[in-house]
């Protein structure tokens, strides 16, 4: 019996390296496709570009830290003072949201990945100089102009998109069904399908 458990030994011990070697590479950062964004307060129409990167830590392929980032583009149409109808414009805000955590793949399973966010490294910049404005939106006439928000509009914006960012980061607790193929990795979010491409640094 003895003699049979040493055999086994060596044959056990190379099933469980190549189920590690199963696991995708996803260290890197990996970029997806703009996205709406319906729970943003402040804004009308709003879109989020999401990155993820991983990286592995020293002694384990199988996990490690992962941060997810967003650009943020949110509009809403503004009518000033004057009640000209031409006067009617759009304001189109930029942002970036962050935040970290870690990231592990799931026992027993190859392809699936579960990730940790910590609440408190969450990060919200509204731009105050980046905001464009559009004039005459009622005939689509496009005539960017840049201006910059107050402080209190700046302050409105960050708290509005921060509740919404946080919504959804905290959504991406499991990341299912990764695939990855010349540089694009696919997979499922709460039964949504995603792609993201590596970004090559």
């Amino acid at each position: 019996m003895k003699k049979i458990i040493n055999l086994l030994l060596p044959a056990v011990a190379v099933f469980a390296l190549s189920s590690c070697n199963n696991h995708p590479d996803v260290e890197g950062t990996w970029t997806g496709t703009p996205t709406r964004i319906d729970n943003i307060s402040a804004a009308v129409d709003a879109s989020a570009t999401m990155s993820i990167s991983f990286t592995q830590d020293k002694n384990s392929s199988d996990s490690g830290e992962v941060i997810i980032s967003a650009l943020i583009d949110a509009n809403q149409p503004v009518s000033s003072d004057s009640a000209s109808i031409d006067q009617a414009y759009e304001v189109s805000v930029a942002a970036t949201a962050v935040i970290t955590g870690r990231w592990t793949y799931e026992d027993r399973d190859d392809d699936d990945i579960i990730i940790t966010l910590d609440p408190s490294t969450l990060k919200v910049n509204v731009d105050p100089n980046g905001v464009t404005f559009s004039n005459d939106i009622l005939t689509e006439t496009q005539q960017p102009l840049t201006d910059s928000l107050s402080r209190a509009t700046a302050e409105a914006w960050t708290k509005s998109i921060t509740k919404a960012m946080s919504e959804r980061f905290y959504n991406i607790n499991e990341i299912s069904d990764v695939k990855i193929r010349n540089g694009i990795m696919s997979c499922e979010i709460h039964d949504r399908d995603f792609t993201f491409r590596r970004v090559n640094e």
